[in-house]
């Protein structure tokens, strides 16, 4: 519905989307909820990080939330970084906002986004490769599969962004990952296993541990 609409609310923002975009989640926003309670100074001048940007709605909801911060999004799709460059403009934040087409599987990615930062945060592709089919058709026939997949055990692309965290979180800043249900506990510890601080997990309104933490 929301692809026929082409639009979806998030945190209280009109997103647009189009199939080359996840559909924005209430589940997503447990992670602006942590984000406001870790970082509780709504002026500060904090430099956030989005890893996946997609719509863009976890990015410029948080810029929303703190109109003195600047952002940067990184996306591997130049269909969904035109729509998260869509979604800046028609929130009037794309003067603070860059939005980057990369990928954060090659070695050294992390160099290439003027680290380091005060707040990263990251929806990752975290469903098993296998699994995709198996999930809801709405999900599995419509939703993109780049977004989706998240290799063999659905834990790909939390080692890659483990792996650069070190470069890309400010001594002090904070790491948050949205989890798939049962993920927290393994997510915690390929973050541990690179030096960091994990706290929570935090639960989403289901109870499910939704967002990792983790700090520098």
């Amino acid at each position: 519905m929301a692809y026929i609409l082409g639009e979806r609310e998030f945190w209280g923002l009109p997103f647009k989307v189009s199939p080359a975009v996840l559909v924005p989640r209430p589940d997503s926003e447990t992670l602006i909820e942590v984000a406001l309670r870790l970082l509780p100074d709504r002026r500060g001048a904090w430099r956030v990080l989005d890893l996946g940007v997609g719509s863009g709605c976890l990015l410029l909801a948080l810029l929303h939330e703190y109109p003195a911060a600047q952002g940067v999004g990184l996306e591997l799709s130049p269909e969904a970084l035109a729509i998260a460059q869509a979604n800046a403009r028609a929130l009037h934040i794309d003067n603070r906002v860059d939005l980057i087409l990369g990928d954060w599987r090659p070695a050294g990615w992390e160099r290439t986004l003027a680290g380091p930062f005060d707040l990263v945060v990251s929806n990752p592709p975290y469903i098993e490769a296998g699994a995709i089919d198996r999930l809801m058709p709405e999900v599995a026939r419509f939703e993109p599969k780049l977004a989706l997949d998240g290799g063999l055990d659905g834990l790909a692309a939390y080692r890659c962004i483990a792996a650069a965290a070190p470069a890309l979180v400010a001594p002090g800043g904070v790491l948050l990952a949205e989890a798939g249900e049962g993920q927290a506990t393994e997510i915690s510890r390929i973050f541990r296993d690179v030096g960091l601080r994990v706290q929570g997990p935090f639960k989403d309104l289901t109870g499910i541990n939704r967002v990792v933490v983790a700090t520098h």
